[in-house]
């Protein structure tokens, strides 16, 4: 198309739209929301699993990675250290292994507390072998690498999750995630 004084000398003119071509109409925008909160709707309880189960892999990770760092340090360090979880407070965090720091007093003496996020707890704890019941127990390595040994549950609400298994021999700590 050529221009000349402003005008289009190619012979095209300027369409004028009608008004009914401008928009939506009122009904079309109702149905696309409707459509729209629709599929929020659904979506939403999807979306509300996926971060609760998240959150508990996130914690699992955070408690075993605390566990092969003890152990680690352990080895390092020569002498025993421990993991000490509270249950009744669902916080853990690592200690000497000749005692055990009470929470409320842990920052007088540096220690780190770590506590589970809302809605995730520690399940059942096995040391030896054998079930444990009790408020505070911990999980020793030695500077050898290897360690007390035992089987602990992180869950979630519904009581769903993970078991940390510590090799006593090696020390090491794996995830397995339970069925059911």
């Amino acid at each position: 198309m050529i221009w000349s004084a402003g005008k289009p000398t190619s012979g095209s003119r300027r369409r004028d739209i009608s008004g009914s071509a401008r928009g939506f109409t009122l009904l079309e925008l109702v149905v696309v929301l409707t459509i729209v909160g629709i599929a929020v709707s659904v979506s939403l309880p999807a979306v509300g699993s996926g971060l609760r189960h998240w959150r508990l892999q996130g914690a699992v990770r955070e408690v075993a990675t605390l566990l092969k760092f003890t152990r680690n340090q352990s080895v390092a360090t020569r002498r025993p250290l421990q993991v000490v979880l509270d249950r009744s407070r669902n916080m853990y965090w690592l200690d000497s292994a000749d005692m055990v720091t009470d929470p409320d007093q842990a920052s007088a003496r540096g220690i780190r507390l770590f506590a589970l996020p809302s809605g995730i707890r520690f399940g059942k704890v096995t040391l030896g072998g054998r079930s444990v019941g009790w408020e505070k127990v911990g999980f020793v390595f030695f500077p050898r690498g290897s360690a007390t040994g035992g089987r602990l549950q992180i869950l979630d609400e519904r009581g769903k999750g993970y078991r940390i298994l510590l090799d006593a021999v090696t020390g090491r700590a794996t995830i397995a995630r339970l069925q059911g």
